[in-house]
């Protein structure tokens, strides 16, 4: 078992509001279950403070609910300290579905955004048969980017329970290697994870984990639902001049899990990936409420 080496991260050019990217980039990491794994006694709530370029500035919330037949998972989060009152930014992500046996299935999925007083809301319904009925605002056409045609979103998951169904294989001891197809209401996107082997998290006053995880390697691969021209709200764009229709250039997001509480499923610990703003570090602060962490952007 190896330690995990510092962070090294390339700087990326897009606007301020790319720390938006976390909404699609890294937050849907930060629930992971298994189906097959035991039913919680209670729902698991996870406590998690976001550097960017070493500043904290976001403290987000994964709650997660499993029983034999269900799932529930949700995600919040709130831009605090100085960004947070430059720039108020708050997300929440929830995803219900179905548990068979080692199956994940997703009933509905909603995601709600509120970017200096705008909305951006998403609500996915699946049919239990592979057909997604999506409802989303602003329209994909108000945002010049074309509509994901009927026949890509069938046989698709929502971010949230893309991640979950990905770490299925985790919770069974067998790696987090795999392709999810996924569709968020706007992009359609196969979502490739690959296993990294275990390391070492090292103790940190920024988190309360230390010890053994396994690492994961998240990587998007676009289908459909991009835009031709990325617009001003462009969550995150790479340095390289590109504004190709088929681009996603949200970087990697490097997870690393590991079983925090004795019965249930195993959770990220840290999580890593990149902005316009510098370095994303996502550090565990505390589990059902202890630790209680300071305050974002303290």
């Amino acid at each position: 078992m190896k330690d995990f080496p510092p962070p090294s991260r390339t700087r990326w050019s897009a606007p301020v509001t790319s720390l938006a990217a976390l909404r699609t980039a890294a937050l849907p990491g930060l629930i992971l279950a298994a189906a097959g794994a035991p039913a919680l006694a209670a729902p698991l709530n996870a406590t998690y403070r976001i550097h960017v370029g070493g500043v904290s500035v976001l403290e987000a919330q994964a709650v997660l609910t499993l029983t034999d037949r269900s799932y529930d998972v949700e995600v919040r989060a709130e831009t605090g300290g100085f960004l947070g009152r430059l720039f108020p930014w708050q997300t929440r992500s929830h995803s219900t579905g179905a548990v068979t046996g080692e199956a994940l299935a997703p009933v509905r999925h909603t995601q709600t955004s509120l970017f200096r007083g705008k909305p951006r809301n998403v609500t996915l319904t699946y049919d239990g048969r592979g057909t997604v009925a999506a409802a989303v605002e602003p329209p994909p056409e108000e945002e010049d980017r074309p509509a994901v045609p009927e026949d890509l979103r069938r046989a698709t998951v929502d971010p949230l329970s893309g991640v979950l169904s990905a770490l299925v294989a985790t919770s069974r001891g067998n790696g987090c290697t795999r392709t999810v197809p996924v569709y968020d209401g706007r992009r359609r996107y196969d979502m490739t994870m690959r296993d990294s082997g275990m390391r070492t998290v090292s103790a940190s006053r920024y988190s309360i984990f230390a010890g053994p995880a396994r690492e994961c390697r998240v990587t998007y691969t676009p289908v459909a639902g991009y835009s031709p021209r990325p617009p001003t709200t462009m969550f995150w764009k790479r340095d390289d001049g590109r504004d190709g229709a088929m681009a996603d250039d949200r970087p990697p997001v490097d997870l690393w899990i590991a079983p925090v509480v004795a019965g249930a499923p195993p959770i990220p610990v840290r999580v890593e990936t990149d902005s316009a703003l510098g370095a994303v570090v996502i550090h565990l602060v505390a589990i059902n409420g202890s630790p209680t962490p300071p305050p974002a952007g303290q």
